[in-house]
Parts: structure tokens; sequence; C-alpha cells
């Protein structure tokens, strides 16, 4: 129902593999409710809904489902309730992106001072807001995580672009929903990265008086872009905010400590520093007292967001290639492609 059949929802196609499977779309847009060879209604969601269960009751159809709905759910729970409670147990911790950083995540966690993970943030701030509280995001690995993580409480809570990845929208999503919403608090969750591109916004929002509340999510990187670099076999390019080496010539000197609560500070932000879960539950309660905006500088660990599950997204890399893991990442995406069903 409503789905636009993109990369993300379909794992480039590849998790479409039994040509026996058929599948039933309800969209409005009959643009989307076309693709893939769907079995198509284009209708608005309640309306068809409605429109099948009468007929269905009127054919007496029973569902052959049992326990496996309930068992999944169930399943997904505890799974949820794991992510919240990863720690960082220091050298020989596995990160949940692994393989990548298991050898430099000490120095991340000197450099940031920190050993926050990126699920058990998000898993306590979930806890703390309130109920009808509206949640922004947009980029990064971020809206993944809080696709899988977030549990809303109320209706029109959870706002997130899901189109493009558009870095440096969350600043200004955030402001323009305060701005639909007054009387509600407003959180957005922006990654270092995306927060360094675009959050003029934020002088916007003091200026115009309304109050937002700016999650940043310092891991020293552009998280996600790092994680399809390792991925795909070329390693880290450019992707963590590090000194220029003089020795190397190369990006991959010392991490660069960014203080993002001082340089909003500046601005007339009430700003926050967290490096504890404590210090998180200390600031986000005091900030829904303040009547100015508000930015908490959370420093996270990089590769603790949520894994993959085994998904697939066809990323282009190289046919041509001197680096043997470039060659293997290209082989592996021409397998998948083999995989996915073809429309």
């Amino acid at each position: 129902m409503g789905t636009r059949y993109s990369d993300f929802t379909t794992s480039s196609k590849q998790l479409f593999q039994n040509s026996e499977v058929q599948f039933l779309t309800i969209n409005v847009s009959e643009y989307h409710a076309y693709k893939l060879d769907a079995a198509k209604i284009v209708a608005d969601a309640k309306l068809a809904l409605e429109a099948l269960e009468s007929e269905l009751e009127k054919i007496g159809y029973r569902s052959r489902y049992t326990h496996e709905i309930e068992a999944a759910k169930d399943a997904w729970k505890a799974e949820l309730n794991r992510l919240k409670q990863i720690r960082y147990t220091g050298p020989g911790f596995k990160p949940e992106v692994a393989g990548h950083l298991d050898d430099v995540l000490p120095e991340f966690a000197e450099a940031l001072q920190s050993c926050l993970t990126q699920t058990e943030v998000i898993g306590c701030v979930n806890q703390l807001i309130d109920d009808d509280a509206i949640i922004i995001g947009a980029s990064g690995s971020l809206p993944g995580d809080l696709q899988r993580m977030w549990e809303s409480r109320r209706p029109n809570t959870y706002h997130m672009e899901y189109g493009y990845s558009c870095m440096g929208y969350e600043i200004s999503g955030a402001l323009g929903v305060k701005m639909a919403e007054p009387d509600k608090e407003v959180y957005v969750m922006v990654g270092d990265g995306s927060y360094l591109m675009l959050h003029s916004e934020l002088v916007t929002s003091l200026q115009e008086g309304k109050k937002i509340n700016v999650l940043l999510f310092d891991n020293a990187a552009f998280g996600c872009i790092n994680n399809l670099q390792m991925e795909n076999g070329m390693g880290s390019f450019g992707t963590e905010f590090r000194y220029r080496n003089p020795d190397t010539g190369q990006l991959d000197g010392r991490l660069i400590p960014i203080d993002f609560a001082k340089s909003a500070a500046g601005y007339g932000v009430k700003t926050y520093k967290v490096k504890t879960l404590e210090e998180l539950r200390t600031a986000i309660e005091d900030a829904k007292k303040q009547a100015v905006s508000t930015l908490i500088d959370i420093k996270v660990l990089p590769k603790t967001m949520t894994s993959g599950y085994e998904s697939w997204w066809h990323v282009g890399i190289a046919g041509v290639s001197g680096n043997v893991k470039v060659q293997k990442a290209y082989q592996n995406k021409e397998d998948n492609l083999k995989k996915a069903r073809q429309y």
C-alpha cells in the first residue's frame, strides 16, 4: 500500500526472485501503481481496503495465516530491544556494520570522547520525548535506522524525507513543520555531515521565534557514504573528517574534533554537549523547558547504525580496476543483478 517500489523497498529488485509470486499494490498514483508488473488498484488506500474487505466478506474469505504474523512481530520486537541495548565495550567490539573500522574504533572513541552507539541513542530519544512531539529526518544512515527502530505513539509525529536522501533538508524541514504545528515540540535528527552542508535555517528559527530541537549525531564522518565506499572495495576516501597528513599527502591524518555546540551557541541557540546516556536524558528534559531553539551535540561512534539485514543496493562499481577488492565488489554486483527479477 502506497509503496513506490524504490531501490530501498525492493533491495534493487533483488528481493523479488520468485517468478511465481505476484504483488498486489494499492496506490493513489497511477505512475507508481503500474511499476514492476504489479496487480494494481489505483485508489485511495483506506477506501480501497474498505471495499476489498466488503467483497472478501461476501465470499467468506479467510486468511491461511495462523501464527506467522504474530511470530514475525515478536521476532522484530526482540531485535529492536537488542538494538537499543548495544553498548561499546572497547577494543574487540563488533560494530553493527561489521568489518570496516574494528581496528580504529578506539581512535574515534578517544577523539569524540564518547562511547555512545547510534542505536542506543535513538532508543533513548524515543523513550524521552513527548508522545505528540514530531521527529524529522532525511539523509545518511538515520532514515534507515528510524524506519526500523522508531515507534510512533501518535499519528502525524514522524516526518521523513525518503525521496533522494536530501542532505540539508533536515533543519529547514523542521522549521516548516514547526510553522505548521507551533504548539508541538519538533526534533530534527541529523548527522554531522548533513548539518555542515546546510543548517542556516537554524538561524531563521531564531529570527522567527520558532523553536526547533536539533539532535546532532556526530560520528566524525559522512558515515553512510563511507559505508558504501567500504562495502564496494574502494576504501575510505574523503568521507571521514580528518586532517590532511603531511607524510602521505592524503586525508588520513588525525580526526578533527568539532565542537558543534560551541558553534551553535554563537548563533544564540541553547546548546548541550552529550557523551553519555545520562547527559542525553538531562539535555532532552532541559530542552523541553526552553523557549528558544536548542542543539544537542551527541558524539556517537561510527559503524554503530543498524546493519543491512542481508539486503542489497545496486551501486555503480568500476568494471575495470587493479584493486582486488573492487574487482570482488564488481563481481558481487553482477551476481546480485542476475538474481533480481527482470521487468
